[in-house]
C-alpha cells in the first residue's frame, strides 16, 4: 500500500508544485556528447512527530519510473565510477556532513533539491537521478545515481520513495532486485504522489524549438558569444533572450505576456548555478498588458530582458521576468560570479498553472493556455572585450 503519510511524516514533490502542474515537458537532447536536460525537483519531508527522523544518507530518495500502460521502468543503482555489480566503496565525506542532512528533527519541514538530467549515451535516452539532494553531492567523492535507459518520446509516470533503512549495504544486482520486491510487498511504503514527465522531440527543422498540443515554443539566443566589458566602466551589455510562441491551432489562445519564468544556468561541468532577486529591480510600466491574445497562425515573442554586468566585483547575468507585483517592480533571476572565458547553458521554462489560467479566462473569455514548458538547452561563452 502506497501512503503518502505514516507515523507523523510525509513526503511530496513541492517545486513545481504537482497540483498546479501535474504535466511537467521537456525536450530531448541532441545527440552530442555533453549535453543534459536538467530536470529539477524540490522534494519536501514534513516531519511532525516528536522523535527524529533519519534517512540513509547514500540513498534517501529512491526513484520509481512507470509509463503511460503502468509499466515499471527498470532502474539500476550505480556511482559515477562503479557499476552495480561491483561492490561499492562508502563515500569520502565527514560524518557530521552525512548526520546533518540525514537527520530529518522534530516537528519540521525539510525540503531538497534533486536534480536529474536527460542525456544520450551509446545511441540510448538516459535519465539520470542522484539518490541524495544536490548541496550534498559534493561532499561525496563517491556519488550514488539512479539511472533509466532506452526512454521514448512519451508521457512517463515518475515518483520519490523515501528510503529510511540506515544500514549500510553493499549494492548489488540482487539487492536492488530483491529491494523492489521487498517495496512492493510492503504493506506500508511513504512516497510522494505521481505526476507525469512529457519528453519530446526537437523540431526537426528548428533544434530550438518544440510542439506540443499545436503550440509551438522556440528560445531564441542569438549570440552564442558574449563580450564581458571591464568592470572598471560598469558597463551593462544588453543580451537578447526570448520566446517565440506561435498558435499552430484553429482556435484562439491566449497567453501571458510574461508568465511565471523559471530559469536554470548551467555550468560547463554540469553543476547550476547559484541565483538570487535582482538587487536593481528593474520597474514596468502598471499600465502594460500582461497578455496576448493570439489568432490561429499568429505569433508573440516573450522578451526576458537578458543583461550581463558587474555587481560587488562579481561579473552576473540576469534574466528579468515583467511579472507584476505588489510594489509594482519586476521579478528575475540573477546569477552569480560567472567566469570569462567558461561555456554555460541555459534553461527557460514558462508555466502558467490552470488556476491562473481560469482566472484569467473569467477577465478574456478566450481559452488560456495552461502548462508548464521546458524549452531547449541554448548555450553561449563568455569572452573579455
Amino acid at each position: 500500500m502506497t501512503v503518502y503519510e505514516s507515523n507523523g511524516t510525509s513526503i511530496e514533490i513541492v517545486n513545481p508544485n504537482t497540483i498546479l502542474f501535474p504535466t511537467r515537458i521537456y525536450p530531448i537532447p541532441k545527440k552530442q556528447i555533453g549535453i543534459n536536460i536538467p530536470i529539477k525537483f524540490s522534494v519536501s519531508i514534513n516531519h511532525t512527530n516528536s522523535n527524529y527522523f533519519y534517512l540513509n544518507h547514500l540513498q534517501a530518495l529512491i526513484p520509481e519510473l512507470l509509463t503511460s500502460n503502468g509499466q515499471r521502468m527498470q532502474g539500476h543503482l550505480v556511482t559515477d565510477d562503479l557499476v552495480t555489480n561491483q561492490q561499492i566503496k562508502q563515500p569520502d565525506s565527514s560524518p557530521s556532513i552525512q548526520s546533518d542532512w540525514s537527520r530529518i528533527r522534530p516537528k519540521c519541514r525539510t525540503t531538497f533539491s534533486v536534480t536529474a538530467k536527460l542525456f544520450w549515451q551509446d545511441n540510448s535516452l538516459q535519465l539520470k537521478i542522484p539518490t541524495i539532494p544536490d548541496y550534498v553531492l559534493d561532499c561525496f567523492k563517491s556519488n550514488y545515481f539512479w539511472y533509466f535507459d532506452a526512454l521514448e518520446t512519451k508521457t512517463y509516470q515518475l515518483r520519490f520513495i523515501l528510503n529510511t533503512d540506515v544500514r549500510d549495504i553493499c549494492v548489488s544486482n540482487s539487492n536492488i532486485n530483491q529491494e523492489a520486491i521487498e517495496r512492493e510487498t510492503s504493506s506500508d511504503i511513504l512516497a510522494t504522489p505521481w505526476v507525469n514527465i512529457c519528453l519530446v522531440q526537437l523540431l526537426s527543422t528548428d533544434s530550438n524549438a518544440i510542439e506540443v498540443d499545436g503550440v509551438l515554443f522556440k528560445i531564441d539566443m542569438p549570440e552564442s558569444v558574449l563580450t564581458i566589458h571591464s568592470k572598471l566602466f560598469k558597463a551593462k551589455t544588453d543580451v537578447k533572450l526570448g520566446v517565440y510562441i506561435t498558435n499552430n491551432t484553429s482556435t484562439t489562445l491566449c497567453f501571458y505576456q510574461l508568465s511565471s519564468i523559471d530559469a536554470i544556468l548551467i555550468s560547463d561541468d554540469g553543476k547550476p548555478i547559484n541565483w538570487s532577486g535582482d538587487p536593481t529591480k528593474l520597474a514596468w510600466k502598471n499600465n502594460e498588458q500582461n497578455y496576448h491574445l493570439l489568432q490561429p497562425g499568429e505569433k508573440m515573442f516573450l522578451d526576458l530582458h537578458g543583461k550581463l554586468f558587474w555587481y560587488s566585483s562579481q561579473l552576473q547575468f540576469a534574466i528579468y521576468s515583467k511579472t507584476r507585483s505588489l510594489n509594482g517592480e519586476s521579478g528575475s533571476y540573477y546569477f552569480h560570479n560567472l567566469q570569462a572565458g567558461a561555456l554555460y547553458h541555459l534553461q527557460v521554462i514558462y508555466q502558467v498553472s490552470e488556476l491562473r489560467a481560469r482566472r484569467l479566462e473569467e477577465k478574456v473569455l478566450e481559452k488560456v493556455w495552461s502548462g508548464r514548458i521546458a524549452m531547449p538547452l541554448v548555450e553561449f561563452r563568455l569572452i573579455k572585450a
